[in-house]
């Protein structure tokens, strides 16, 4: 049982890589293909709008789904809607039903995380699993360097060939999906627990991964808006990307591994605090190499929070539902992404500075959460030794 879990995981995580492959290959090239049929970038906005809205919206019935009826029938689904989707972007369609398409393919890309998640957590120990969401994340952020810089050089040729490569990898993925056990959790819960009362349940660690999600929803918004204003070309706008990701791809399953280890919140929090410290920083950094090189610095920091939290997300779950206590918590975030996304904008175009404050701010406030129930029980332990002492 042990090795058919590690093979299911090691092909999970090939999946992950060619799914974000796929979907790298295409992201950052929308706005042109768009733009060439004659979209305006109100268009965009609109299009892009809808696949997050879409994304976030579909997990929980995702997830309650995958915990049903199994998480390889739900990724199955998922990655044969995200590859014909591709295809459908090559049709001849009017401009304004790239909408609904963005809305579908957005659809079939939230379905896949929760349960993707939910199967790693139903397949690890509690003790490994810090360590499987870090490859996991390593795998994805290995698609976030391959694509955009391979996909760029096709679209140089055709870019209508990309989707049709992006949709090749998604097929892929189904075939490898096909040969994978069903995992579904044995234990079915007679009345499953809704998603108020799981989302209550998550709370704290809800507030511990706001900071970040915020900070993935403005830095979207504004980091190359930034990196321009400093005078930086469109390259090393693209290679400060690769910068922050590649630490991420080499580092993840280590900082997964040490969060399972030494504490999950420990590792959370630490990496909020870095987070705070780099955006604090950016504002006053006019040098383009400096601010390029200081995001491969605090990729190293900044990712180790991530699987620690993911890993932690699953240990709150009850037997059985893993998958939809992924989808609350996912759900959540992709909320407060974007809600980044609007505030960085917003305060970007008053001053860049109140841009990156803000992700400091919000860091800090979620670090804080963290650190709060320490400090009372260090505290409560003080008051009660002093009470202690005090007694004749």
């Amino acid at each position: 049982m042990l090795m058919e879990h590690r093979r299911t995981l090691w092909t999970l995580y090939a999946i992950n890589f060619l799914n974000a492959i796929g979907i790298w290959f295409f992201l950052p090239l929308l706005p042109i293909f768009l733009g060439r049929k004659g979209g305006s970038a109100a268009l965009v906005g609109v299009v892009f709008a809808a696949g997050l809205a879409a994304n976030a919206l579909i997990r929980y019935p995702a997830g309650w789904a995958a915990d049903r009826f199994g998480t390889r029938a739900v990724l199955v689904v998922a990655m044969l809607a995200t590859a014909a989707l591709f295809l459908a972007y090559l049709l001849p369609l009017p401009l304004t039903a790239f909408i609904v398409v963005r809305l579908l393919h957005g659809a079939a890309q939230g379905a896949y995380w929760p349960a993707a998640n939910g199967l790693v957590a139903e397949i690890t120990g509690p003790r490994e699993r810090g360590r499987a969401f870090g490859y996991m994340q390593a795998t994805n952020m290995a698609g976030m360097l391959f694509g955009p810089a391979v996909g760029g050089l096709i679209a140089l040729l055709n870019i209508e060939v990309t989707f049709a490569i992006a949709a090749a990898f998604s097929a892929a993925t189904v075939v490898a999906l096909a040969t994978l056990p069903d995992v579904r959790g044995a234990l079915q819960i007679e009345v499953p627990a809704r998603a108020t009362r799981i989302a209550r349940r998550l709370l704290p660690l809800l507030l511990l991964g706001a900071g970040t999600s915020y900070m993935i929803g403005a830095f979207d918004t504004i980091w190359s808006l930034y990196l321009t204003s400093r005078g930086a070309s469109t390259f090393a706008v693209g290679l400060s990307f690769v910068a922050f990701a590649l630490p991420a791809t080499l580092l993840s399953g280590y900082a997964g591994a040490l969060g399972d280890r030494f504490g999950p919140r420990r590792f959370i929090v630490l990496a909020l605090v870095f987070t705070a410290f780099f955006a604090a920083l950016y504002p006053f950094i006019a040098s383009v190499p400096w601010l390029i090189g200081l995001g491969l610095v605090e990729g190293i920091f900044t990712i180790s929070g991530v699987p620690s939290t993911m890993a932690e997300v699953s240990r709150q779950a009850e037997p059985g539902q893993y998958a939809r206590t992924q989808a609350v918590f996912q759900t959540v975030q992709t909320g407060v992404q974007i809600i980044g996304a609007l505030a960085g904008g917003a305060l970007f175009t008053v001053s860049p500075v109140f841009a990156f404050l803000s992700i400091s701010a919000v860091c800090l406030a979620g670090a804080a959460t963290g650190l709060a129930p320490r400090i009372l029980a260090a505290r409560r332990d003080q008051a009660w030794m002093s009470s202690r002492e005090r007694q004749p």
